[in-house]
């Protein structure tokens, strides 16, 4: 039998300012003693799922086998949104069914996925608006303790489960399309354009300006200056060297970008 714990990672958009983030630890201590709780990152903007799916592809891979992950930004806590748990080769993510995985998903093909609907593993009593503290916490630290996952759901088909719109990159006539997934704290613009198909000298754009051609690194460019490059997460980055792109470049969540690649490069990438 697979056994998952003792580390438990926290994803949300919760803040430190409040109670909120530490109530929820409370709560899997309570229950198992021996977690380790990581948390990964609590100031993603209220309620930006797709921030928060960036931002837990490109975490959870780091961690060891077994670990469990509670992610949360959910706009529609105590609606009819199911909750769920996805189950994957060496993980496990307890999350709102609203597509927040959606970018996890696309790493593995052999997911199982959970309704959370046993009610003897949440708190004896459950609040409206705060499903993270009475249903993921208790669900995490039970499975931590040695629960299976089959036995704190119901298995649900894995196509049936929410998928965030928008998050696919395509190739048109030798020009390569995303999106921007993600705005770190520089303010530099995180894209879903993964590394692989980043050519060097291929013109890239953010919606309709030009940003320049595809370099190494923040400091490829003078102070002020805009560039875009692999970045050390997998996937393209544009940034203002030692200034806020997304202020400067007047970028959001869900801008558009392209990479123009040369006529030789575009051959290539057509041929993949």
């Amino acid at each position: 039998m697979k056994t998952y714990g003792p580390v438990i990672t926290f994803t949300s958009d919760f803040g430190t300012n409040d109670g909120y983030t530490g109530a929820v630890k409370g709560v899997i201590l309570s229950r198992c003693l021996d977690a380790r709780i990581v948390d990964i990152c609590h100031q993603i903007e209220p309620w930006n799922v797709a921030s928060a799916a960036w931002i837990i592809a490109s975490a959870y891979k780091y961690f060891p086998q077994g670990t469990i992950h509670i992610v949360v930004v959910d706009p529609q806590v105590g609606s009819s949104q199911r909750r769920i748990l996805v189950v994957g080769d060496s993980e496990l993510f307890l999350a709102p069914d609203n597509g927040i995985l959606t970018l996890v998903m696309k790493e593995q093909a052999n997911w199982r996925a959970y309704e959370l609907n046993k009610k003897e593993y949440w708190l004896p009593y459950v609040s409206n608006t705060f499903h993270t503290r009475d249903i993921f916490a208790p669900v995490a630290a039970h499975i931590a303790s040695g629960i299976k996952p089959s036995e704190v759901g119901t298995e649900i088909p894995i196509e049936s489960l929410a998928r965030l719109e928008n998050q696919e990159v395509s190739t048109v006539g030798g020009v390569i399309n995303g999106r921007v997934v993600h705005i770190d704290r520089f303010g530099n613009l995180i894209t879903n354009i993964s590394n692989d198909r980043v050519k060097p000298r291929a013109n890239c754009y953010l919606d309709d300006l030009k940003v320049g051609t595809v370099n190494n690194t923040y400091s490829s460019v003078t102070e002020g200056m805009a560039v875009a490059f692999p970045a050390s997460h997998g996937y393209l980055e544009i940034a203002i060297h030692q200034g806020r792109a997304s202020e400067i470049l007047k970028a959001k969540v869900g801008s558009q970008v392209a990479l123009e690649l040369v006529p030789a490069l575009a051959e290539t990438e057509k041929a993949k």
